[in-house]
This record gives structure tokens, C-alpha cells and sequence, in this order.
């Protein structure tokens, strides 16, 4: 799963569009027997679930993403790879991606972003005022336009921040720590290959779309769309669901890069 976020720089983990504005949400119910049966484990974990429906770039096919947060961990699902989940230990501000097939564990740990951009980087924000956005829980939701150097890059609508702002929290820590990845390879990518708009959102500004509240629809200039179908609130999951498998193989992009691949 964590793979397809190093398809270049044009990286959004967690956030988009379907339409032009955004609709009622409603809390979540059990979306499976397995979700149902995770209602009331002996050992469980209480949190917030919500349900994301995601298109890639390029891709006209939309699949459900799952993102469930507590004070100690994020874990991120989807339904193109189901046993596959990313678990970000925010005590250690450390990513986790899990590949079953392979038995692997791919680590990124957290580190700061001590590069200069190496193009200029002109950050420009307007709000789109509109009365079609329905409120949410009382909240009223605000349409975001993104610039990066005159350049229309990315669309948000955004809640305010006193809503679920634990998760925003989360998912600021979770970009925060995939910037400071990225930053890595920014100096080994081609000049002809940088982009002023994934620099900013990926590497630079990576948390700048969510410095209002948490996005319930973004969309980018590439064909990125999410939107948030459902959430809920006190969800509980099995203790193991926040547990990495124990024989897993553990490698980071340190490896990768020194062994060539």
C-alpha cells in the first residue's frame, strides 16, 4: 500500500474530491461482520473511524479507504489490498507499511526537513465561499483553492478545527513524517523532473491544505480525488489490529537505495 505513495512526488496520503462540493456525512455503521465483530473485543482499543472513498490519477476506477485513529496509532486500510495496512505509531512518529504477501515491513522514522527547495516556491491560499456546503454536525465546511507559484495545484474543503480534532492532529503527524521521506530523494531527482506544486504539498507545505481543520474532499490538479463517506466516532478495534506481525522483515529506503533497487 505504502508503495504507491513513492510514484513520484505527487504523494497524497490521506485527502480529495468527487464533486464540487460536499455532502452530508453521516456516522458510519458497521461497513462488515468483521467490523461488527471488532464492536466488542475482550481487549480493545477505542477510537475514530472514517471511511474515505479515493480515485487515483489516471485511474476511473474509486476504492475505499479506511483510516481509524487513537492517541497512539493511525491504521490505514483499503479495499484494493485488504490484508495490506500502513500503522503509524504516533509515540514514535514512526510509519509501518505492511505487506502480507511478502512478509515485509517497510519503516519510515521521523526526520526533519533540513533541505532549501531547489525551485522557487510561492505558496498563495484563497477561500471559495459557498452556501451548497452543507454543515456537518452544526459545522459549516469551507472550499480552499491552493497556488503554488501562480499555478492553481489543489482544492480542499476543509471543517473547522473543533471537529474531530484529534484526527487532524494524526494526519498532520502522518504528512509531517512522509515530508521528511520525501525530502531525501528531492536532491537526486532529475531538474526537469521537479514540480513547484508536489514540492510544496509533498515536501515543503505538507500539512499547509489542513492549517484550517481536516479536508472532507480534496482533489488535485492530476485527477486526485477523496471525499469522506462516513465516520464514527467511539469505534473499537481488537488490540492485535494495532500489533505488527512479529516475523515480518523490517526494511526502510535506506536499504532500498544502497542495494540498487
Amino acid at each position: 500500500m505504502l508503495q504507491e505513495l513513492f510514484k513520484g512526488l505527487s504523494i497524497v496520503v490521506l485527502l480529495a474530491m468527487l464533486g464540487a462540493c460536499a455532502t452530508p456525512v453521516e456516522k458510519a455503521e458497521p461497513a462488515s461482520a468483521a467490523d461488527a465483530a471488532a464492536e466488542a473485543p475482550t481487549e480493545s482499543a477505542p477510537g475514530t473511524v472514517m471511511i474515505f472513498v479515493d480515485r487515483e490519477a489516471g485511474s476511473d476506477q474509486a476504492y475505499t479507504t479506511r483510516i481509524y485513529v487513537n492517541p497512539d496509532f493511525m491504521h490505514i486500510s483499503d479495499s484494493r489490498s485488504p490484508e495490506d495496512f500502513i500503522l503509524f505509531d504516533r509515540k514514535t512518529q514512526t510509519i509501518h507499511s505492511v505487506t502480507v504477501a511478502d512478509k515485509t515491513v517497510f519503516d519510515i522514522g521521523p526526520k526533519p526537513v533540513t533541505i532549501a527547495p531547489p525551485i522557487a516556491i510561492k505558496y498563495e491560499e484563497e477561500s471559495q465561499p459557498s452556501s451548497a456546503i452543507p454543515k456537518i454536525d452544526g459545522r459549516q465546511a469551507q472550499h480552499y483553492l491552493f497556488k503554488v507559484n501562480g499555478q492553481h495545484c489543489y482544492d480542499a474543503v476543509v471543517m473547522p478545527e473543533d471537529f474531530l480534532p484529534d484526527v487532524l492532529k494524526a494526519m498532520r503527524e502522518f504528512r509531517t513524517v512522509m515530508a521528511g521521506e520525501h525530502a531525501t530523494t528531492v536532491n537526486q531527482t532529475p531538474p526537469e523532473m521537479l514540480d513547484a506544486c508536489d514540492l510544496a504539498l509533498n515536501v515543503f507545505e505538507p500539512i499547509r491544505h489542513m492549517a484550517h481543520g481536516l479536508p472532507i474532499r480534496e482533489w488535485d490538479r492530476h485527477g486526485y480525488q477523496r471525499f469522506l463517506k462516513d465516520y464514527r466516532n467511539d469505534f473499537t478495534v481488537p488490540l492485535e489490529v494495532l500489533e505488527l506481525p512479529k516475523d515480518f522483515k523490517h526494511y526502510s529506503i535506506g536499504d532500498v537505495l544502497s542495494s540498487g533497487s
